[in-house]
């Protein structure tokens, strides 16, 4: 991660040294004395991961594109092969998952249904039920979107094929959070709130589409 990286950061968010500083974790004079070093200048390894975990953030808000080469850059900055694999088997994802930064809600919900057809994962979800809850003290939306998710692995009018995503989403819920924002960043760049309403979203859609049934294509 060079000067140039940041810079861009500060010109995309039209943040201040002072504002990106203090999610950071640095001081605002500690950033205006890096913005005056030549581009092609490192940014020192120690602060690497607070920088990237910054950038996780304001990707996760629409604040910056992680299309963009300077935030890609970001994002992989400090990873190794090993990092990556072990995330990868964590989760259960093939170890030849591609772990390009850009996801979108398809390759989301792809990669949970890979995660919840594994009985092992499905397994720990439900052995945590009282984890799982513990969440919901996080607010209304969040207990919601879980309540949807357990409603789905516990009912017997669905199929365990039907579930798989419910029980991806729940157990990356209870995946350690430094198994994903650190070292995973294509679904990293989502964090568990995000991930819980795409597949709380998936549901209500699939029961919004049963609840109207088929339609009269003379209609």
């Amino acid at each position: 991660m060079t000067n140039s990286h940041l810079l861009k950061i500060l010109e995309t968010t039209g943040y201040s040294p002072e504002e990106l500083g203090r999610m950071i974790g640095l001081s605002g004079m500690t950033l205006r004395r890096w913005t005056k070093k030549p581009l092609d200048f490192p940014i020192p390894p120690v602060y690497v991961p607070a920088i990237r975990d910054t950038c996780y953030r304001l990707v996760s808000q629409g604040l910056l594109d992680p299309e963009s080469p300077h935030v890609k850059a970001i994002l992989l900055s400090g990873l190794s092969k090993g990092e990556h694999h072990a995330a990868i088997v964590n989760l259960g994802l093939p170890s030849d998952f591609d772990t390009n930064p850009a996801m979108n809600e398809d390759r989301i919900l792809t990669s949970l249904v890979v995660i919840g057809a594994q009985e092992k994962k499905q397994s720990e979800v439900e052995s945590n039920p009282e984890k799982i809850s513990r969440f919901k003290a996080m607010g209304a939306e969040w207990t919601e979107r879980i309540s949807t998710l357990v409603s789905v692995i516990r009912s017997r009018k669905m199929s365990l094929t039907d579930k798989f995503i419910a029980y991806g989403a729940l157990f990356y819920l209870l995946t350690p959070i430094d198994f994903i924002p650190d070292n995973i960043p294509f679904l990293g760049l989502f964090d568990d709130f995000a991930i819980l309403g795409f597949a709380a979203t998936y549901y209500m859609k699939m029961h919004q589409g049963e609840a109207e049934g088929p339609q009269d294509p003379s209609l």
